[in-house]
């Protein structure tokens, strides 16, 4: 994986936001901005009273929240539909995911919305620090709550740590939404696709992971790709298109009795 990156800075717009904003700092080792505006090549974590936003130079009310607010959570016409291929692939005979990839946490909180128990692995520092602040967010939202019960839990972890572990609990599907080359297209929305590729670099041991995934889930792994990508790995026993992505799915044939 690769770590180089823009700057990063951290700043409250809140003065209750003070505390928070110099946790960050001291959890990232990153300084405390007091500037306007964002410089060029740099990324902002701004905290308000509503919540905490990420910036980046061209901001300036506003940034991309990091909550889980813009999902539809309508079931049936909105996100919580178990017809949409994200759903299917996944398949409802499982109970518990792990996201190996998590990221910002969109599809990590949908599954759980959606009803299967989720853990959600991130391994990179600031990508878990925006992760978490997105997850905090749900705690005491009167609509995000009583959806997603407590059906999430985030670990800031290599995910390949994570499977080895013995005391981590047995995994259904695993699912995999891993970081290519920029020139390629990406299975995420253009804004997070942009930032995590800037602030992480890419998944070059995205091989290795499917190859542990394969080991340990008991029923499946999920691959999302950009629809017109080749497969991860060539044969999945099936796939499920949306309109831009396209979900792989691997039978591990792991099936533990009883």
């Amino acid at each position: 994986m690769k770590t180089d990156g823009p700057g990063l800075t951290v700043q409250s717009r809140w003065e209750g936001g003070l505390e928070k904003a110099r946790e960050i700092s001291s959890a990232l080792g990153i300084r405390i901005s007091n500037e306007e505006r964002v410089p060029a090549g740099e990324y902002r974590i701004v905290v308000f009273e509503h919540g905490v936003e990420l910036w980046d130079e061209f901001s300036r009310k506003h940034g991309m929240p990091l909550n889980f607010r813009s999902v539809d959570l309508r079931t049936g016409t909105g996100s919580l539909s178990h017809k949409q291929p994200i759903a299917r692939a996944i398949g409802r005979s499982a109970r518990t995911i792990l996201d190996a990839t998590a990221g910002l946490g969109h599809d990590s909180f949908l599954l759980a919305c959606l009803g299967w128990r989720v853990h959600a692995v991130e391994r990179h520092p600031v990508i878990f620090t925006l992760l978490k602040e997105a997850f905090l967010s749900i705690d005491g939202d009167v609509q995000i709550s009583p959806v997603i019960e407590d059906r999430l839990q985030i670990h800031n972890q290599d995910a390949l740590s994570w499977l080895s572990d013995p005391d981590n609990p047995d995994i259904d599907v695993v699912y995999l939404d891993p970081m290519f080359d920029a020139k390629r297209s990406s299975a995420l929305p253009k804004k997070p696709a942009q930032i995590l590729r800037r602030l992480v670099g890419l998944d070059d041991d995205v091989d290795q992971l499917f190859r542990s995934a394969m080991n340990h889930a008991k029923s499946r792994v999920v691959v999302k790709r950009s629809d017109h990508d080749p497969p991860l790995v060539e044969g999945p026993s099936r796939s499920y298109k949306g309109k831009i992505v396209r979900y792989d799915v691997y039978e591990t044939r792991n099936m533990i009795d009883g």
